[in-house]
């Protein structure tokens, strides 16, 4: 699998091709503050952090300099700009320094996302303005986490997979109602339906994961918000917080949210090629 099946972009190293090549790939309208700039050299890491953004409905620019991801800053405007420390010629924490001293970009939060552990290194970011520290890891929360804290008043701290399940609504005077999942975290989801339940209504939960088996998993869960939809101006559905999961049914969640994000991406790093 060849990172020509991903619609992340890496730019081109000639630099007088990035202005046609972000306009020829610019995001829809009302999306353009989802853009996220990946600035890593090391094409592995690089490959594998844009997927999981990606697969997060983020809009991904990646280069692999400090220099070129200036170049970028000076056309374009990103939620955050994500960078490791070790970079060819200008370093990781001297563009990050770049980045806060120019008016035009300060608010743009950095986080550094790297192999560096020193805290010699952490502690040069901070004092430059970094919105985070965080050394790689396998726990996909941690870097989604970091990212909600950079740039959402109201952060989440647990990945939104945006999905489609079958689920049962059962609550009192409803009977069983059938509906659909079409977002799924280790802690909520979104039920879409044109008959949600009223705000911090308490209901049962069927949700019929395709590692779940037949039966699915039963949940209980409260209605935290409710959209109808007639007037709202938002998709019908109901936002609801899980109240009692078993240990295996969170097992499973949490399986298939992981499953689905990683889908498709090669195993072993090594075998990953620009």
């Amino acid at each position: 699998m060849g990172l020509q099946n991903f619609s992340f972009r890496i730019l081109p190293r000639d630099k007088a091709m990035h202005k046609e090549v972000l306009q020829r790939e610019k995001p829809e309208a009302g999306r353009e503050k989802q853009i996220i700039l990946v600035v890593d050299g090391d094409p592995v890491s690089q490959f594998y952090t844009c997927i999981f953004l990606q697969r997060l409905n983020y809009h991904v620019i990646s280069v692999r300099t400090a220099e070129e991801a200036l170049v970028i800053l000076e056309l374009t405007t990103p939620l955050i700009v994500i960078t490791e420390v070790l970079l060819q010629q200008m370093s990781g924490v001297d563009l990050l320094k770049h980045v806060k001293q120019d008016p035009r970009t300060k608010h743009v939060p950095v986080l550094i996302y790297t192999a560096i552990r020193a805290e010699a290194q952490r502690d040069a970011c901070q004092a430059a303005g970094c919105a985070g520290y965080l050394v790689h890891t396998s726990d996909h929360n941690l870097l989604y986490d970091a990212i909600q804290q950079a740039t959402e008043p109201k952060p989440r701290h647990f990945i939104r997979l945006k999905t489609w399940l079958d689920v049962i609504v059962t609550a009192p005077g409803i009977g069983d109602q059938k509906a659909l999942v079409s977002a799924l975290s280790e802690h909520g989801m979104f039920v879409s339906t044109e008959q949600p339940l009223l705000k911090m209504t308490t209901a049962t939960f069927t949700l019929y994961l395709p590692n779940a088996g037949a039966n699915g998993i039963r949940l209980q869960g409260k209605v935290l918000y409710s959209h109808a939809a007639l007037g709202s101006g938002k998709n019908p559905g109901m936002g609801v917080k899980f109240l009692q999961v078993q240990p295996d049914d969170d097992a499973m969640i949490k399986a298939f949210i992981e499953k689905e994000l990683m889908s498709g991406i090669v195993a072993d790093r090594q075998t990953v090629r620009t």
